[in-house]
């Protein structure tokens, strides 16, 4: 508990540090007065004044704010103070005034990012052809296990991560793949299969799969046995390994977990290897329903076993760093993509395929900010990341008493020449305050029902 306590104040206050001070640059840049930048609300606990500014630590650390001179339209201001006053500032800065906010949450994921890339690296592998599936465009146009591939269409590559990423970017056309086989040079020119799988939103997605891999299929090895399921009331043990299913060849993992899944209840006859003797099974598998990382419910049938995992030789580990312009160019890669996934996710909360209950508030924050404080120091970083972007995409939502709400009413003005009156900026604020209080308890009894 202590450490997800000591783990939440550190993440919400790297959160809100960064998005105040995005309002607070941008402010001063174009010569706002700022009477107050605090993090967090409520009662003053610390601080000190410099200027104009009271820069404090408030009591409630659940947010944060930066105070301007004259940011309510209606605000009596001394004649004084006018050339300092938010509002006298002409529409656009006032734009980029408030958008500074979440933007620099966006930008303080581009630098963990970046950092992370350029100092610590990324694991992989080595280029190294280690498996060839049968007739596929790798195995008709000759590569081979052993194969060290250079590059692709004149792409070098360090590690097995570039070679899927420039396959990936030929979008199935053909890719010339230059490999070197003891000592001698040559190119294999294929074109890979387009296959269907299901991205992390459930959504199908296309993928190109050339037929050759760094890794050996993971083999149907037991790893773990569950118990009170079917494999183990028949006899199932830990490092069996399955040779068959219903007299159908068992060569990977996948192939043993598709024919369970689409077996529809009906007994199986399973034959193991164990210590060298074929034992007979027989397994009756259970229909098993949970929640994708999506909150959708998920029907599969299942025997109640586990892989033990591929083990990779250190050989073959590689530890890749970028340059600095290379690391800063996929930090911005990495903030769009998930800036992207998060606004998916919104529109599919929104049509209600995804379940709201996968919503979480400061507990859930909490808890997972001590899971990753526990991982070690690089995974909370990470963490802070991805909630940095979340953070700059729920304040960009055009919500009143938001960010974007805001934006909205700076754009109407913008296009109209006009702000918008006092009446209906006090009914949005309220409509904007409704709304989100009535998140603010829905996304508590989400967190509490997770607990209980």
């Amino acid at each position: 508990m202590t450490t997800n306590i000591f783990a939440f104040v550190i993440v919400l206050g790297v959160l809100i540090f960064f998005h105040e001070l995005g309002h607070f640059l941008v402010a001063r840049l174009f010569g706002v007065g700022v009477e107050k930048f605090s993090l967090g609300f409520g009662p003053r606990l610390f601080g000190w004044t410099a200027g104009l500014t009271d820069y404090r630590v408030s009591a409630i650390p659940l947010g944060g704010y930066v105070k301007m001179v004259g940011d309510e339209p209606d605000a009596d201001i001394d004649e004084e103070m006018i050339p300092y006053s938010f509002t006298h500032k002409n529409v656009y800065k006032r734009i980029m005034i408030v958008a500074a906010g979440p933007f620099f949450n966006l930008l303080l994921a581009v630098i963990i990012y970046t950092f992370f890339f350029t100092f610590v690296g990324t694991e992989d592998i080595r280029p190294v052809v280690n498996y060839v599936v049968a007739q596929s465009p790798a195995d008709r146009n000759g590569i081979r296990p052993g194969d060290l591939i250079v590059a692709v269409d004149d792409r070098l590559v360090g590690a097995w991560g570039d070679i899927n990423r420039l396959v990936a970017k030929g979008n199935g056309s053909e890719v010339r793949i230059t490999v070197r086989r003891e000592g001698d040079l040559f190119d294999v020119s294929l074109t890979p299969h387009t296959k269907i799988a299901k991205d992390i939103l459930g959504d199908d997605t296309p993928y190109y799969d050339a037929g050759f891999s760094g890794l050996p299929p993971l083999q149907a090895f037991v790893g773990e046995v569950a118990d009170g399921y079917p494999a183990k009331k028949a006899g199932v043990q830990k490092g069996d390994l399955i040779l068959s299913i219903n007299d159908r060849p068992i060569d990977s993992w996948n192939t043993m977990k598709t024919i369970i899944s689409q077996c529809k209840g009906e007994q199986l006859v399973i034959l193991v290897d164990r210590g060298g003797e074929t034992i007979t099974l027989y397994v009756v598998p259970v229909l098993f329903s949970e929640e994708n990382m999506i909150g959708e419910k998920v029907n599969s049938y299942r025997i109640g076993i586990s892989s033990p995992g591929i083990n990779i030789p250190e050989s073959l580990r590689i530890t890749i760093k970028r340059g600095p312009f290379q690391a800063f160019v996929e930090g911005l890669d990495q903030t769009y993509q998930i800036t992207k996934l998060t606004l998916l996710s919104i529109g599919k909360l929104i049509k209600g395929t995804v379940s709201a209950k996968t919503l979480g508030g400061p507990i859930m924050i909490a808890e997972m900010a001590g899971q990753q404080a526990k991982a070690g120091l690089t995974n909370l970083v990470f963490f802070i990341a991805v909630l940095s972007i979340n953070l700059a995409v729920l304040n960009f939502l055009p919500i009143p008493v938001l960010d974007g709400g805001h934006l909205l009413f700076f754009f109407i003005e913008a296009v109209t020449g006009r702000p918008i009156n006092k009446r209906m900026r006090e009914i949005a604020q309220q409509a904007g305050i409704f709304i989100l209080i009535m998140l603010m308890i829905f996304v508590f009894y989400n967190d509490i029902t997770r607990i209980f």
